[in-house]
């Protein structure tokens, strides 16, 4: 939800340890999801900051070109992720599908399904899916797999870490899908309005601050360069 001629909307939230909140500190709108574009938008960042902007972490989307841009940007920085809630989502659905719990268990273990979270989406529907399914055990389960790997195919959403949440909250206040400027600046600081309420809410226990799924780092197996 961005105005034209933009693409997309970077937004950068910081963690305020006070609250244990995730805060929307910059909203970029940006016309590329290029690497370099994206180097540019965090040196902005840095030089708006004072140059003292140091994370010792950084959470974001599993996207290549954004990830190279952060570690180029802050070479000792962590890069981790949030894949708790993304599990839980596909094993309701397994359990939908009837899928062995031993088998469930099997896929939602580190280096199998959490790959697609890390290649290249053109990958996901076909090497991806062929390498995870390579790597387990589908023993009198292979119709129900198959099913699942079809809905799986289809998802749109990957949603895994709080930023991408907030994303997809801070979109839905919009009625159309290319607001004009005026009205994304409105919405961003209404927004903005929320947080700093929010913030005095729990400072003043008027309410708890919200849950944060654990972290895990993103790995791809060296294995799945060579899978064909």
């Amino acid at each position: 939800m961005v105005p034209k001629p933009f693409y997309r909307c970077l937004i950068v939230m910081v963690r305020d340890p006070g609250v244990d909140l995730y805060v929307p500190a910059m909203y970029v709108l940006m016309d590329s999801k290029q690497q370099d574009v994206y180097w540019n938008v965090l040196n902005y960042i840095v030089i708006q900051t004072g140059r003292l902007l140091e994370p010792s972490s950084v959470t974001c989307d599993f996207e290549r070109a954004l990830m190279n841009a952060v570690t180029e940007q802050f070479p000792l920085v962590k890069i981790v992720g949030c894949l708790f809630h993304w599990k839980q989502a596909l094993r309701r659905k397994m359990l939908e599908k009837r899928i062995p719990l031993d088998q469930i268990s099997a896929a939602l273990a580190p280096d199998v399904l959490d790959v697609l979270t890390l290649i290249p989406v053109d990958e996901i529907p076909d090497k991806g899916i062929r390498y995870v399914r390579s790597r387990m055990d589908e023993t009198g389960a292979k119709t129900k797999w198959d099913a699942f790997s079809r809905y799986f195919k289809n998802l749109t959403n990957r949603t895994n870490n709080p930023l991408e949440r907030y994303n997809q909250a801070f979109g839905e206040r919009f009625s159309v899908a290319h607001p004009s400027l005026l009205s994304f600046i409105e919405k961003a600081k209404s927004d903005s309005r929320r947080y700093v309420q929010m913030i005095e809410d729990i400072k003043h226990h008027r309410r708890d601050p919200p849950k944060h799924a654990p972290y895990v780092e993103p790995r791809i197996p060296d294995e799945y360069a060579q899978f064909t």
